[in-house]
């Protein structure tokens, strides 16, 4: 029985839409008794921003995974490769986040599954180093909170992911992770350029990342926009924690209890506490939209 058919793939992706939707459901239920003291005061107008710029962030992730998809000589009609990494999203919440690369398979059938996979972790790669670059531009302005010889170190960082990311140097490194997890070494890999475009993109995709959580934290209380780009690196960093704990779908209560713990330096704990299960809802809500939008379009016969 081949895992990887194409009934079973179109079963796993129902699988795993219904089980979404009953963590999602799980989820608000158990928020409910956190937001329900601030559900008087939430500004909708900052709800539908929050909404919208997640949702172009999402977007903007889909667009670079398309681009980078194709060059790795992956070909797909917009449609499909848009179904199958919006249904990827929802694999997530699967821990050890498998269902990532077993959803894109549907949409590159005719494709080497290990070229999807190479894809797959260049992908997470690019998006991991912009993260980390995001975090460290976020740092020049927490003067308040961050020592001011972290700012050198962040800058020295910053310059060595970026030497990092050169092909001579990054290859070896991503063969000895593949090694370690038992997977065949990478032959050939993105030029140099390609991967700082990728990057830059990321880097850009931060911006309406984190309008999504100013304006989920703008719901409780009129923030200043002095706050964006810290809130910026604290949102990046806690999702790099959550990717961290494998054992977290989606970094369920790590990425949150990261944000607890920083944030409350500049903006006021309760205010934090119901943005943070805000924002959660609304990428979850984003998530479910695309994947709904991308599975329920009408899809041209194959001939």
């Amino acid at each position: 029985m081949d895992l990887f058919s194409k009934n079973n793939k179109k079963i796993y992706s129902r699988i795993l839409f219904i089980a979404v939707l009953a963590f999602v459901l799980y989820y608000i239920v158990g928020s409910f008794r956190d937001l329900s003291a601030h559900l008087q005061q939430i500004n909708y107008t900052s709800l539908v921003l929050s909404f919208f710029f997640t949702l172009i962030a999402y977007l903007l992730s889909l667009f670079v995974w398309i681009a980078l998809a194709a060059a790795f000589g992956l070909k797909a009609n917009f449609m499909s490769a848009a179904r199958a990494w919006s249904l990827s999203q929802l694999g997530k919440y699967i821990p050890g986040r498998a269902g990532l690369i077993l959803v894109r398979l549907d949409a590159y059938e005719n494709h080497p599954k290990r070229t999807v996979a190479v894809a797959t972790l260049v992908e997470f790669i690019a998006a991991f180093i912009a993260s980390c670059l995001l975090i460290l531009f976020s740092i020049f302005f927490m003067e308040n909170i961050i020592p001011g010889y972290l700012r050198i170190i962040a800058t020295l960082l910053s310059l060595f992911l970026l030497v990092l990311l050169h092909p001579k140097l990054l290859k070896p490194l991503t063969n000895i992770l593949l090694i370690f997890f038992k997977r065949e070494p990478i032959e050939d890999f993105p030029s140099f350029g390609l991967i700082l475009k990728f990057v830059f993109i990321n880097l850009l995709t931060g911006i309406p990342y984190g309008l999504g959580l100013f304006y989920s934290m703008d719901c409780f209380a009129d923030l200043s926009f002095n706050y964006l780009i810290p809130m910026i690196g604290i949102y990046y960093a806690a999702c790099l924690a959550g990717i961290a704990a494998l054992f977290a779908p989606a970094g369920l209560g790590v990425r949150e209890g990261i944000i607890f713990l920083i944030l409350p330096a500049l903006i006021a704990k309760g205010v934090v506490i119901a943005g943070t299960i805000m924002i959660r809802i609304v990428s979850i809500a984003v998530e479910i939209c695309l994947a709904l939008f991308f599975s329920l379009y009408p899809q041209k016969n194959k001939t």
